[in-house]
């Protein structure tokens, strides 16, 4: 390819052509002359010049004919037309096919075509930026979009090994009490977490936790507290006896409260962890930082659990305590993360109060109240949202 300053003069009038030819020169261009059309188009070739210099009256072909000829071989070469007054009207039909810039001749100043030189070089410049911006934005979005790819693939993959750690829902025990949870992240992970468990013939023990902030930091935290848990349970039986279960519950805050302080990951939790006994229909239960409280649904209604203690990851010490509710023959309790109350319009106690409502009308059927809440088919939520229940009927 020719260098950027190569020009194609094609010019019958020697005056004129000289004029130009040397006013280009000037210029720093190295021009080609050409006294035809014939001659011009013969000697052109697409990135051979730079730029193009052309008389609309020429002895063999029109101006107009070599423009249209010049711009179906290389349409970005820039063409400038020479006209006289008298051709104003070619000099419309110019522009229309592709001429960058005109000059009525005859040309006295070559300040002229200085002028018209530089405007189609700046206009050049700023396309050629504007082009390369544009490849460079290109470039940097399809780096982005493999990018997020990767990351949804991760993601993705993490969302089935969580899936994967939560237990069966529902799932009935043969003591007679079932277990079922509806769990939705407002991303791919969820901050969200829950389990439950037989121990023994009549202990079922279970948590809800919520992990402050959603996505993969979260997620792993709710990894890390399940590993903690699994880890005690190895160390020693958990809800064996039953004079240990007060003991048993407030080792696992203890032992979160500790893991969440030590990572110094800036995250704290929630949590309700609690232990069915259904021979004696008894239920041992304690709270941190839990908002919503549980709820337990009986035949005289529904009402929210008592009970209080410090989020985790936040204190050396939680304050927290244990709380037992005797149970009815048949009776459904339900508790949910923070997340389901931004369902609800209204202060935080209006909330509740519609939550607590909801619940009521329900019964604690899981599916009447995911239905009400439209939490399966919310097309985003504001937060994790996880409902539990458990009942015995």
């Amino acid at each position: 390819m020719a260098g950027y300053h190569s020009l194609l003069l094609i010019e019958e009038d020697v005056p004129s052509r000289e004029f130009v030819r040397r006013a280009l020169a000037r210029l720093g261009y190295q021009v080609t002359v050409a006294q035809s059309g014939v001659e011009g188009i013969g000697q052109f070739a697409p990135g051979l010049f730079h730029l193009v210099v052309t008389d609309l009256h020429l002895p063999d072909m029109g101006g107009l004919e070599v423009l249209r000829k010049i711009k179906q071989a290389a349409p970005e070469t820039a063409v400038v037309v020479l006209a006289s007054n008298s051709e104003v009207s070619d000099v419309v039909q110019a522009l229309r096919l592709g001429a960058a810039d005109y000059l009525i001749k005859p040309i006295e100043d070559a300040e002229v075509i200085e002028h018209a030189i530089c405007r189609i070089t700046r206009a050049e410049t700023l396309a050629r930026e504007n082009r390369e911006y544009r490849e460079e934005l290109e470039q940097r979005n399809r780096e982005l979009r493999d990018h997020v790819e990767v990351l949804q693939r991760d993601q993705q993959a993490g969302r089935l090994l969580q899936q994967h750690l939560l237990p069966r829902s529902p799932y009935k025990y043969p003591a007679g009490i079932e277990a079922a949870y509806r769990l939705v992240p407002s991303l791919y992970l969820s901050g969200d977490f829950i389990d439950y468990g037989l121990f023994g013939e009549r202990f079922v023990a279970f948590y809800l936790v919520d992990v402050s902030g959603h996505g993969v930091s979260s997620a792993l935290v709710t990894a890390l507290i399940k590993h903690s848990i699994m880890h005690l349970l190895r160390e020693r039986p958990l809800f064996a006896q039953l004079d240990a279960i007060d003991s048993d519950l407030l080792d696992i805050l203890q032992l979160i409260n500790r893991e969440l302080l030590s990572t110094r990951l800036d995250k704290h939790a929630s949590m309700f962890v609690g232990v069915i006994d259904s021979r004696a229909r008894q239920l041992y239960y304690a709270v941190a930082g839990q908002v919503p409280m549980p709820a337990l649904v009986t035949a005289g209604g529904v009402e929210w659990l008592p009970g209080k203690g410090r989020p985790l990851g936040l204190f050396e010490r939680g304050n927290w305590q244990v709380t037992h509710v005797g149970l009815p023959p048949e009776w459904r309790l339900v508790a949910c993360s923070d997340g389901v109350l931004e369902l609800l319009e209204g202060d935080l106690l209006e909330r509740e109060n519609q939550l607590l409502r909801i619940i009521d009308e329900s019964r604690g059927d899981l599916d009447s109240l995911c239905a009400a809440l439209h939490l399966d088919t919310s097309e985003a939520l504001p937060d994790d949202a996880t409902i539990l229940t458990l009942k015995q009927s």
